[in-house]
């Protein structure tokens, strides 16, 4: 490909990610009225309560939350291609941006890997996935340990049939839970074992599959303490918003209903955009059953969770999209002499 198209229709894809993304963002905040309900809950909270405090370690808590992300990507990226954080960042926002009309944020890993200049970009985004796959374990470790917590609350566990299912519970959740973990820190039997149900077909993938190898168990180690420090700054700021909002819950409880929140969504296939009224949907039906059977429920909490839920989705991933739009045009979806 010539030098003018390539840049001409590198111009074309990015100018059209960028419509789709922002004809996405609009359709999802002005035109399908999502907020109408929470914003005059919002201001009364304001009039009640005035403007809290809370809201600037929330905001700030977002930078954290992105940072993390950006240094975990960074650090992934970096065994097939040196990265500076700034350009990491940029690269993180831009896939934010692409993951907002692709399903169960696809796009998060194409957008990235077309900021990198030289690196395989298939092999770019396996890596990519492995780091997703850490947030995913994390997710799902802490969805386990709630569980725990969560069934005796809403079940009575004196009763024959809920012990055993408890106590099933218990033990599956462990064992799937040390699965999750061995097998990720593991990671790299994966392209052996690859390579055995592959038979002679293995020859066309090995270049991609080879890449788990390029990790240590230390190394994996580090990826997924990084998850987990990511996972507690966005629960965190979950908890905070329903402060803010006026629910009555300690730490422990939040936590413990937050965990299954995002247990739940992890299985729920979604476009970043229709998050917005799932989630709140399954944060009500979770707080509600808990608060119900803790007989403290009130109806107006249905606005005060629906609300936090929808900012929190709106602060960590609609804010960071809109500016990651701008950094659509450092992508390079064409490159010289080549097409990935």
């Amino acid at each position: 490909m010539n030098t003018k198209l390539r840049k001409t229709t590198n111009t074309v894809i990015k100018l059209l990610v960028v419509v789709v993304t922002f004809v996405f963002l609009y359709n999802q905040l002005v035109t399908r009225h999502d907020l109408e309900n929470i914003l005059p809950y919002f201001s009364e909270v304001y009039r009640t309560h005035g403007l809290s405090p809370l809201w600037i370690v929330i905001i700030a808590l977002l930078a954290v939350n992105i940072s993390l992300e950006t240094i975990k990507w960074k650090y992934v990226i970096a065994k097939l291609e040196k990265v500076p954080f700034l350009r990491a960042l940029k690269a993180v926002l831009a896939g934010m941006a692409v993951s907002m009309f692709m399903p169960n944020r696809v796009g998060d890993y194409l957008g990235r890997v077309f900021i990198l200049k030289q690196a395989d970009r298939l092999q770019a985004v396996m890596v990519t996935i492995l780091g997703s796959m850490a947030q995913l374990v994390t997710t799902l470790l802490f969805g386990l340990i709630s569980t725990f917590f969560y069934y005796p609350v809403v079940f009575d566990i004196t009763i024959p049939f809920h012990r055993w299912v408890y106590s099933g519970i218990i033990v599956g959740g462990l064992i799937t839970g040390t699965i999750l973990v061995l097998s990720f820190l593991n990671f790299s039997t994966f392209s052996l074992i690859l390579k055995r149900i592959s038979g002679k077909g293995y020859k066309r993938v090995k270049k991609y599959t080879d890449v788990f190898q390029l990790f240590s168990s230390l190394e994996l180690t580090w990826i997924l303490v990084l998850s987990i420090a990511r996972y507690l700054v966005f629960s965190l700021q979950f908890f905070l918003l329903l402060h803010v909002f006026q629910i009555p819950l300690t730490y422990f409880p939040a936590m413990m209903l937050i965990g299954m929140v995002y247990l739940f969504m992890t299985g729920i296939p979604t476009i970043a955009l229709t998050e917005f009224s799932i989630r709140s949907s399954v944060s009500i039906t979770i707080f509600e059953t808990y608060l119900l059977m803790m007989g403290i429920w009130h109806e107006q909490f249905v606005f005060g969770i629906a609300a936090a839920s929808s900012i929190l989705w709106i602060i960590n991933l609609i804010f960071p999209a809109a500016v990651g739009i701008l950094f659509i045009f450092s992508l390079r979806f064409i490159r010289k002499d080549h097409v990935d």
